[in-house]
């Protein structure tokens, strides 16, 4: 896990996803959470994602294809920074490339990810009684994600650490209006800083298909705007 990383995921982690008065796959959440893309709603058959800068510029590109129980086939995503993931499904596994480097993802029955194996890194990812993620970690490094939800199975806290000891922590409020599945408010603290990411959303049938995601710093000043697409087709 690369310590450049961990601010970017404690915010991709907390974004969106999981009222409780939307149908979801039952592993889009947790697929969602570890591949970085918006969860959605339905019995979704692709989606293609892509997050921009202020001014236009490309930063991510995510692209996932679901059988009809919801088990990813195909998962290919490129960063900015030529970070790429290209992986496709073979039996129980999710088998290809990530960052120049091959890689197995193995799936249990329920197509839940229990590991990832690189030829540097295992990665281990345990569940919690509700199948949500509950922690990723690394024999191979003291980096570990703790994730927390709420009564009605929402992420609400994400926390870093590293050797133990706390470096990042983020949580997450969410719109009242419970059909806006993808707007919330992120708070991420590190190093005593603050930032607060807002994600706020436009929809059609109650699915996001545009997002404005804006940053301010501890003093309200904003520090970063990104915005987002979010296409997809249904079985």
């Amino acid at each position: 896990m690369k310590k450049t990383l961990l601010f970017l995921i404690a915010i991709v982690l907390l974004t969106g996803c999981d009222k409780d008065d939307a149908t979801y796959y039952p592993q889009m959440k947790n697929f969602a959470y570890l591949y970085q893309f918006e969860a959605l709603p339905g019995n979704v058959k692709t989606t293609h994602q892509t997050l921009f800068t202020a001014d236009g510029q490309q930063i991510f590109e995510v692209n996932v294809d679901f059988d009809r129980n919801g088990c990813p086939t195909h998962v290919k995503s490129v960063r900015k920074q030529a970070e790429v993931i290209d992986v496709t499904r073979d039996g129980d596994q999710l088998k290809g490339s990530e960052n120049g480097q091959d890689v197995v993802v193995t799936l249990d029955k329920n197509c839940a990810m229990v590991k990832k194996v690189t030829p540097t890194m295992t990665v281990d990812i345990a569940y919690n009684k509700q199948g949500l993620v509950e922690q990723i970690s690394s024999p191979a490094s003291d980096a570990a994600f703790h994730l927390a939800y709420n009564s009605a199975g929402e992420m609400a806290v994400l926390s870093i650490t590293q050797a133990g000891t706390e470096v990042s922590r983020a949580t997450a409020v969410r719109a009242e209006d419970k059909k806006k599945i993808s707007d919330v408010v992120t708070t991420v603290k590190r190093n005593d800083q603050i930032k607060t990411v807002s994600n706020v959303c436009k929809y059609k049938h109650d699915v996001p298909y545009y997002c404005d995601i804006i940053s301010v710093d501890a003093a309200g000043n904003v520090i970063d705007k990104q915005y987002g697409n979010i296409e997809v087709t249904y079985y």
